[in-house]
C-alpha cells in the first residue's frame, strides 16, 4: 500500500534539537503500533532475557521515552537526539508527542531504570554469557 496525504496513512516527525520535519518512512499505523508497544516491549525484553550481554545492551540507554527506528525514522548524525513530535495527515491540524505510551521521565524513569538494572548478574558469569573473546577462542579449539 502506498503512503500518501491522500490515504490518511502518511506521517512526518519533528527530531530534537534541530526541529527539522521529516517523513516518515512507515505508515500511520505503524506509527501508533509502536507508540504503543515500544515502551513495554523494552521492559519485557530485559526482564526475559537469558543473555547477560543482550541485557547490558539494552540497559545503556535506559528505558525509551521517544520513539525510535534507525531507518524509518531517522535522527541527523551527531545533531538530533530523539523524535519529539508526529504529524499525522488524517489529523492535519495538529501535531501530537512522540512520548511512548507508559513511558517514565525524570525520577520515575531513573527509579525503573535501577529496577531492572537489578538483573544484571555482576559476580562471575551466566553459563551462556561469554564475551567475544572466549567464544573465538573457542572455535580455534
Amino acid at each position: 500500500e502506498d503512503i500518501t496525504e491522500e490515504d490518511k496513512n502518511y506521517v512526518e516527525y519533528q527530531s530534537y534539537p534541530s526541529m527539522k520535519w521529516k517523513p516518515a518512512l512507515f505508515e500511520a499505523s505503524i506509527i501508533d503500533m509502536m507508540l504503543s508497544q515500544q515502551f513495554h516491549d523494552y521492559v519485557e525484553k530485559v526482564k526475559k532475557t537469558d543473555c547477560q550481554a543482550a541485557l547490558r545492551r539494552l540497559l545503556v540507554a535506559g528505558p525509551p521515552v521517544y520513539i525510535f527506528d534507525k531507518n524509518a525514522l531517522s535522527l541527523a548524525e551527531n545533531t538530533d537526539k530523539y523524535v519529539c513530535k508526529l504529524w499525522y495527515a488524517r489529523k492535519p491540524e495538529e501535531e501530537v508527542s512522540a512520548k511512548l505510551i507508559g513511558a517514565l521521565e525524570g525520577k520515575e524513569r531513573e527509579k525503573l531504570w535501577k529496577e531492572l538494572e537489578q538483573f544484571i548478574i555482576i559476580d562471575g558469569k551466566e553459563e551462556d554469557d561469554k564475551d567475544a573473546n572466549e567464544r573465538s577462542k573457542e572455535r580455534a579449539v
